[in-house]
């Protein structure tokens, strides 16, 4: 099963993360992330926005740094559900799934779907692996909401980490009880999500199961700043791309999205090489005061070369 069918005629969906505003912004913080989505969208036309739940997190490398200690945010169905209100686009809500008790999980589950209109989670799960937790673990957070919602719109998500060891393997158990697409950490390296599709080649699928989808999370950087707190998220970014990044400060950004367009062209050839057996997505994450029009000429540069190598290999299989 895969996402829902997009509003775009791409061959590959393009989806926006929007994080939600701080709670002491009230109604000016919601309309500062609509006015952005509203720009992007407007600009490129996307398929869906991605609405993460931000918490209290450490910081998962000593290379990293965050500025500004955390603060409450609105609620992601908060967002989402204006969003969707707004224009019309799906949304796909991000849910850490280990601090509430299952009753309480499921109902959170049952509301988001029949108040919040809410089709699309990605289930999270808690930041520490050896904490015991009240809430249900992702498998079976997968289970528990397909229990909850007995629908065909329904789509389950999971996290996947291309660099963690048997990654492929963890996400064929996650297959196996319920979910219907991945959405990956933020990737700065092509051997890794390609290292990935090598690997999901040798796992059988569910019985009578359809490929999932797997998007592919992007972010582009404009400063040190915005890379030490990548770090602290605990993204794989080598020390020479690092260097290479932060070489000339004046055009971090402009650096950035070049290697960007030049990891995702590779990618997608690698994934055209399989035949395309795992339907792929885009999902944008700026992070950070990254300018609405960063986003959309990455967005416009990836859609474009796309589209180039599609027409191009269409006319290579013509020829032969």
């Amino acid at each position: 099963m895969s996402l829902p069918k997009t509003v775009t005629d791409r061959s590959v969906p393009i989806y926006l993360e929007a994080v939600p505003p701080l709670l002491r912004e009230g109604a000016a913080g919601i309309d500062a992330v609509l006015e952005k989505i509203d720009a992007i969208h407007g600009a490129v036309g996307l398929d869906g926005v991605n609405v993460p739940e931000i918490r209290p997190e450490s910081s998962k490398s000593k290379k990293g740094e965050r500025l500004k200690p955390f603060e409450p945010r609105l609620e992601p169905r908060e967002l989402a559900k204006r969003i969707q209100e707004d224009f019309g686009l799906n949304c796909i809500i991000n849910r850490v799934v280990v601090h509430l008790a299952w009753e309480r999980q499921a109902e959170w589950f049952r509301q988001t779907w029949e108040e919040y209109g809410i089709r699309q989670f990605v289930l999270v799960g808690g930041e520490k692996s050896g904490e015991c937790y009240p809430g249900p673990s992702v498998p079976e957070s997968n289970e528990l909401v397909h229990r909850v919602i007995d629908d065909c719109e329904l789509r389950v998500g999971n996290i996947c980490i291309p660099t963690r060891a048997q990654e492929a393997q963890r996400m064929a158990r996650k297959l196996a009880t319920g979910a219907d697409f991945f959405t990956t950490q933020i990737v700065y390296h092509a051997r890794e999500f390609t290292g990935l599709l090598d690997d999901l080649q040798t796992f059988a699928l569910p019985s009578g199961g359809a490929p999932p989808t797997l998007l592919l999370t992007l972010c582009p950087v404009q400063s040190q700043r915005n890379i030490r707190f990548l770090h602290w998220l605990g993204v794989s970014l080598s020390a020479e791309l690092e260097a290479w990044l932060a070489r000339d400060p004046e055009r971090v950004a402009e650096r950035s999205l070049q290697h960007l367009e030049r990891m995702w062209i590779e990618i997608h050839r690698h994934w055209h090489g399989h035949r395309g057996c795992f339907p792929i997505g885009i999902s944008l994450a700026p992070i950070g005061r990254i300018p609405p029009m960063t986003t959309v000429q990455l967005a416009r540069n990836l859609i474009s070369m796309t589209d180039r190598t599609m027409t191009c290999r269409a006319s290579t299989e013509r020829t032969f």
